[in-house]
């Protein structure tokens, strides 16, 4: 999904682009203003499109200075109603031009070349890191640990240690802050004081998860159902019906 956001001092311009990518599959948009120092506000307060529809010839703030304040890299297409302002648009390395008024043939044309270069900028920005340092209570030693290697998170009273293979790193993190890390690996809490790395386990046996090197950890009443619910889905049963 690309995230677009409009800015375009003409309501009705901005109603009409609306449109356009409410109708057109893999866009969304997620601001529009008429006010071009709003727009920049709200991007520099948070606000990330993939893409902006942006007017050249507005007051207050024209289209190529609004450029110049935005994030480096941020794709861009240029609409106006002034033809003129094509070769110095197309010099600032935009991803597109469209002529005032814009019909949804050419929006459409514009939208689908658009979405072939973004495609690749956007998963880069999604991939995100199957990594990442923990302080082993050393001052200044960073420890980097891969998703891969750990095995279990045990945690303690006030620390967590984390278990890879024959190596246990003890670290000053609560069993949430881990969690958190976590997230995007193959990762279930099965109890209050294990997280379990699911390619890790090897048998599940009533309320006990076995992993690599002979380790048993138990599972908390409150995580079975959830660990029952990923087993299932990697489960091959049969459909047979006993005679």
């Amino acid at each position: 999904m690309i995230n677009c956001i409009i800015i375009d001092d003409e309501a009705y311009s901005i109603e009409t682009l609306t449109d356009y990518i409410d109708k057109t599959a893999g866009f969304n948009l997620i601001g529009a203003f008429t006010n071009p120092i709003q727009g920049v506000n709200e991007i520099a307060k948070g606000l990330n499109p993939d893409l902006i529809y942006l007017d050249i010839d507005m007051p207050k703030l024209t289209g190529f200075e609004l450029a110049g304040l935005l994030p480096e890299g941020l794709p861009i297409i240029y609409i106006t109603a002034f033809s003129e302002y094509a070769l110095p648009a197309f010099e600032t390395n935009v991803y597109d031009f469209l002529l005032k008024p814009v019909s949804y043939q050419k929006f459409l044309r514009s939208a689908m070349k658009i979405k072939e270069r973004i495609k690749p900028i956007a998963h880069k920005q999604l991939a995100k890191p199957d990594y990442f340092f923990i302080n082993p209570g050393t001052k200044g030693k960073m420890i980097k640990l891969s998703f891969s290697e750990i095995v279990y998170v045990e945690g303690l009273k006030n620390y967590i240690i984390i278990h890879s293979g024959l190596k246990k790193h003890t670290t000053y993190l609560t069993m949430a802050e881990i969690e958190s890390a976590l997230l995007d690996g193959p990762f279930l809490r099965i109890h209050k004081s294990y997280i379990v790395n699911l390619n890790k386990i090897q048998s599940i046996d009533g309320n006990m998860v076995a992993v690599k090197d002979a380790v048993s950890l138990p599972v908390g009443a409150n995580y079975k159902a959830s660990l029952m619910q990923v087993i299932n889905e990697h489960a091959i049963i049969s459909k047979r019906k006993d005679n």
